[in-house]
């Protein structure tokens, strides 16, 4: 079985695309060397993110991103065990919401008040969305 952890969180600060792809690079690089994967989303200055792994290795990840000063407001919103990845071609997946986003199903959640914070009381929905980035990255 596989661990997962999905969460999501506030920039400090609208970040730039200098900043992001930044953000990526250590990310991928880190969960590489832990063999992690996962997909981070970001919107409006607001993060939604999946870990994949190892449980001993995720939730220590996690721990020393819940320190990053880059963000505040962290907030999980599921754990649990899957058979396999959803992510298992990227030690990081990216995606910058504010750029495009294609998903007519979560339309509304897109276009008008996504903030991701929008998924914390519906853990199966925000489940589903942030896999969905799988399919449409392939």
């Amino acid at each position: 079985m596989i661990f997962y952890l999905i969460y999501i969180s506030s920039a400090v600060k609208l970040m730039t695309e200098y900043e992001l792809l930044l953000l990526l690079r250590q990310s991928q690089k880190k969960n590489a060397e832990l063999a992690i994967t996962g997909m981070l989303l970001y919107k409006g200055g607001n993060f939604m993110q999946m870990l994949e792994g190892d449980e001993k290795s995720v939730r220590e990840l996690y721990t020393a991103i819940r320190k990053d000063n880059r963000h505040k407001g962290v907030l999980t919103i599921i754990t649990g065990n899957i058979e396999k990845r959803n992510f298992n071609d990227w030690s990081m997946g990216f995606h910058n919401m504010d750029k495009v986003a294609d998903l007519p199903r979560y339309e509304n959640y897109i276009k008008e008040h996504l903030t991701l914070h929008s998924f914390q009381h519906d853990v199966e929905q925000a489940f589903e969305f942030i896999t969905s980035f799988e399919v449409g990255n392939r």
